[in-house]
């Protein structure tokens, strides 16, 4: 059984980490030089190049190395509770050990491997909620087909990280202006988050709510970003679930926001994904409840939903369809200012499918899908079959 070991922390911490894992196996890599940039989601190592990402920088190392191994641990610092940027970026990369075509497993709707099942560990640093460790690697693992072998928290800890009691806040006026950050890190262009955002403003500028958009795919647009999340008292994040949570491009720049502000306000959330079953939402669901206190706001809500990827990959009757919905939640919204409303908790759907539906999608629906993907991918020029084994 062969061990790969992600190190974010640097060199200072391979006695420690020696000490921890004790497998007959183990290659550790110091990730904290290498140039890895963040996953952008733009599907090619699914449906244009399968296997093989986009981007060529030095995660191509660590892809090659993690078709040779069985077991997988992330070592990171923590924020928000949570996986710092750096550490969550290592596993948003891994989209490549994963097909594009979808089944049922363990009940629940899942990519299937590329090569074959990762077991997967945390070392991490910080005053994390070791619950929510232990739970995200249960999660992620589940996800690659393997097994969890828990989070353990390194003994030297980062500045403290607990979740802060959510302040009370009084906000000046009733909603009459919104700001709205895109935290996909896919370009605009090609966001599904862009489409859904622009569907949802459709409600809020019937009841007369002006908006303002930004997205962090630009770095050119973080500074007016930071400056309009510091400025207004409403705020709107919209992004795509990405293993399990928040996708690290967005997270870094969360960290670059101060703890405290100079004047009230309320942070929301609007959380969309592939699946369709509201349990693969949860985990970043947990996350976010805790996450506007740390920033110095009060929670909003979040708005879930799933069923996204047809946005980008079916024709255009289809694209229109799912999305329209958005735009009754914007009228919502701007009526009640915020997501805490049982129109908004129903909005997300089934929490999992029943076994007989499960039966019934995974013979008729999913074929169709899964039909359509590779349909998709052909349209991509892609000359592979999409379950491709490119590093074998």
């Amino acid at each position: 059984m062969k061990t790969l070991v992600l190190n974010t922390l640097g060199k200072d911490y391979t006695e420690q980490i020696t000490a921890l894992i004790k497998d007959k196996e183990v290659e550790i890599v110091d990730t904290s030089d290498m140039k890895i940039v963040h996953c952008m989601g733009c599907n090619q190592c699914w449906l244009k190049t399968p296997g093989i990402c986009a981007y060529k920088d030095d995660y191509e190392i660590i892809l090659k190395k993690l078709v040779q191994a069985d077991n997988l641990w992330i070592v990171s610092d923590t924020r928000f509770g949570f996986l710092d940027y750096k550490g969550k970026r290592l596993m948003d990369r891994i989209m490549p050990m994963l097909n594009m075509t979808i089944g049922f497993r363990d009940g629940w709707m899942r990519h299937e491997v590329r090569y074959h099942p990762l077991n997967i560990g945390l070392l991490y640093k910080g005053d994390a909620d070791q619950a929510i460790m232990e739970d995200w690697c249960k999660r992620t693992a589940a996800n690659i087909g393997g097994q969890s072998f828990g989070a353990i928290a390194l003994q030297v800890k980062s500045e403290k990280c607990k979740v802060k009691s959510e302040p009370v806040v009084s906000l000046n006026n009733k909603l009459s202006h919104l700001v709205i950050i895109n935290g996909s890190p896919r370009v605009a262009k090609f966001s599904n988050t862009d489409k859904i955002i622009h569907s949802f403003v459709k409600g809020l500028e019937e009841a007369g709510i002006t908006w303002e958009l930004r997205n962090l795919s630009s770095r050119k647009e973080w500074e007016t970003a930071r400056e309009a999340f510091l400025s207004h008292e409403r705020i709107l994040i919209a992004f795509p679930l990405y293993v399990e949570c928040m996708p690290s491009m967005m997270l870094e720049f969360l960290e670059t926001l101060p703890s405290e502000r100079k004047q009230p306000a309320q942070l929301s959330f609007l959380l969309h994904g592939g699946m369709d079953e509201g349990n693969e939402f949860r985990f970043c669901e947990r996350i976010l409840q805790g996450l506007p206190a740390q920033l110095g706001c009060s929670f909003g809500g979040t708005l879930i939903h799933g069923g996204s990827f047809g946005i980008r990959t079916r024709e255009d009757a289809v694209k229109a369809k799912i999305v329209a919905p958005y735009e009754k939640m914007g009228r919502l919204f701007a009526q009640n200012g915020n997501f805490l409303t049982p129109e908004a908790k129903k909005f997300t759907g089934p929490e999992q499918y029943p076994w007989l539906v499960r039966k019934i999608v995974s013979l008729l629906f999913l074929k169709k899908v899964n039909k359509g993907f590779e349909d998709f991918a052909k349209s991509w020029g892609c000359t592979r079959p999409l379950d491709d084994k490119p590093y074998s």
